[in-house]
């Protein structure tokens, strides 16, 4: 990865518009998850999976969405991820750390690293929302 995909928001060139369907995830252990094997990489990595769909679905999304540019840490201990489906299938998967504003993204195409700023309104209602229906 380039310098030029820093700053690039979570949802940024993702199949985002097609999602009717999110799940939260709370993972094993915070880490970075092997991109190769993905999916099943990133399943095994799960500890708890709880779904949503309709106008959950929706409000998810479009926080997910509006997230916006932060800047990149290192550390990437993600306690979180989401998976985004559209109608039939698994369209991508995301690790969120909101401890270094990292995001990373899963798809058939590998992994990728997305900075969002963790401060924000929208960070803070997703970070509300992941601590409500999947406490750590």
């Amino acid at each position: 990865m380039g310098d030029e995909d820093y700053g690039k928001v979570p949802a940024w060139d993702t199949a985002i518009q097609q999602a009717a369907r999110v799940e939260f995830v709370k993972l094993r252990q915070r880490c970075i998850i092997p991109e190769q094997g993905w999916p099943d990489s990133f399943w095994s990595a799960v500890q708890v999976r709880k779904s949503f769909d309709g106008e959950a679905a929706q409000q998810i999304i479009q926080l997910f969405q509006s997230l916006t540019p932060g800047e990149s840490a290192r550390c990437h201990i993600p306690p979180w991820g989401l998976a985004f489906y559209d109608s039939t299938q698994l369209l991508f998967t995301t690790t969120l750390c909101f401890e270094c504003s990292n995001a990373y993204l899963y798809t058939d195409l590998g992994k990728e690293l997305r900075a969002f700023n963790t401060s924000e309104t929208h960070a803070q209602q997703l970070l509300s929302l992941l601590n409500r229906e999947l406490p750590l």
